[in-house]
């Protein structure tokens, strides 16, 4: 059992401001809209969405988990940089122990930005962790950042 640390990143014609805000601030009332493949619905189930606030999570038939929550660990609308761990449900429990992730958007010189992603798994007693899962882990993470980046450059108005 041991921890395992992942980045990734992607760059994405939209702003840091416009991207923060749908994939953050405002993920929870829009994701069934943007991934209607994997989630049914979303809700802030514990406070008012800043630091400490709980999120639920429930997801289509199509994932093989029901439900995932997960807490605000740090929320700077002004650097636009959001850290989550997980709570319970979606792969805590079947492949970690526990799993913390920051995104950051950074403005680029052309006006969009890189999504920087950061994160921290721990690994269950007995489950062995290779490279494919770490692969699987990055892209489970990146995963909404890029539905998002797709909605919204198909939704010029989208959270302008």
């Amino acid at each position: 059992m041991g921890f395992r640390s992942f980045t990734a990143e992607f760059e994405s014609p939209i702003a840091p401001a416009r991207f923060f805000k749908a994939s953050v601030l405002h993920l929870h009332e829009n994701c069934a809209t943007i991934m209607p493949l994997f989630i049914k619905s979303a809700a802030i189930v514990e406070g008012d969405g800043g630091v400490g606030s709980i999120k639920e999570f429930h997801f289509t038939d199509f994932l093989p988990f029901k439900r995932a929550s997960e807490r605000v660990e740090e929320l700077d609308k002004e650097k636009f940089v959001y850290t989550h761990s997980v709570l319970e449900g979606g792969k805590l429990g079947i492949k970690y122990k526990s799993l913390w992730r920051k995104i950051a958007f950074e403005a680029t010189p052309s006006g969009g930005s890189v999504c920087k992603l950061e994160g921290k798994i721990e690994e269950l007693e007995g489950v062995e962790f290779n490279e494919e899962d770490e692969n699987n882990s990055k892209e489970d993470g990146l995963a909404t950042y890029k539905a998002v980046d797709a909605y919204l450059q198909a939704n010029p108005d989208a959270y302008a």
